[in-house]
């Protein structure tokens, strides 16, 4: 296993490599996401932990998501022959990444704790708005929603989720298809983003512009469409499994290029 330094432009092909991935077997592909997402939003329904399940599933659910994508891409274990199918979603459930399976729950305990760590240092900013937006108990006609110190909240979030976020990137990766320990995982994976932390940055900023011209795009098509409820969640919906499942796609591409095994 090895760590490659890419350079900087490469963060933008990522995401075009998200949209080719998906190109090669949508179906599929956005069959895994959707229940993906399903899955997530079951979870909260958990009496007690719902509000933190998708925190602690992720790493879990990330590896069957990277499992269908590395078939898709025709990547796969020498003679495997696999092409990606949804049931994949739950690959680290199966053997020989199952014995794993501790690791990756101890890396959704790390991601669920952190997040909450994350969340109330910004409150310092807001007094807890953008925690009860994560939590779902803000109301969208909430006043404090419109004030400014929810902008610094969020800044602030973000500066205390990234380096946890970036030792996340590939440590599921690393526990389930390397054995490595949760926390041996996590370094491996910030010294591989900061070894590449150019072309990560570049892959945010494409991703954002992804995001920021189909938010026009809707915008624009609202105005045609008169802004009728039906026919835009006929069209949003759609879109939105699209562009989650390219992203998704475009997290294999990052995997591929950076760690050598």
């Amino acid at each position: 296993m090895q760590v490659q330094t890419l350079p900087a432009a490469t963060g933008r092909t990522w995401v075009l490599d998200g949209f080719r991935l998906l190109r090669r077997s949508p179906m599929a592909l956005l069959a895994l996401c959707f229940l993906y997402l399903l899955v997530l939003m079951m979870a909260t329904l958990v009496p007690l932990i719902g509000p933190f399940a998708p925190m602690l599933l992720t790493p879990v659910l990330s590896v069957g998501v990277m499992h269908a994508a590395r078939a898709a891409a025709g990547a796969g274990p020498a003679g495997s022959g696999e092409h990606p199918v949804p049931q994949m979603l739950f690959a680290a459930l199966r053997e020989p990444v199952r014995a794993r399976w501790r690791g990756l729950l101890v890396l959704g305990v790390i991601n669920a704790v952190s997040t909450l760590v994350a969340l109330a240092l910004a409150s310092l900013a807001d007094d807890g708005t953008l925690l009860r937006i994560a939590t779902g108990q803000a109301n969208s006609d909430d006043p404090s929603l419109q004030e400014s110190s929810l902008l610094w909240a969020s800044v602030l979030f973000l500066l205390a989720y990234t380096p946890v976020q970036m030792g996340l990137w590939f440590a599921p990766l690393f526990c389930a298809w390397h054995g490595l320990p949760p926390l041996k995982a996590m370094f491996f994976s910030i010294a591989a983003v900061m070894r590449n932390r150019w072309a990560f940055l570049q892959y945010a900023a494409a991703w954002f512009a992804v995001a920021l011209l189909a938010s026009l795009g809707i915008q624009m098509l609202k105005l045609v469409l008169g802004g009728s409820p039906l026919l835009m969640s006929l069209v949003l919906s759609p879109t939105s499994l699209v562009v989650l499942t390219a992203l998704y796609c475009s997290f294999w591409a990052t995997w591929r290029d950076v760690v050598r095994d």
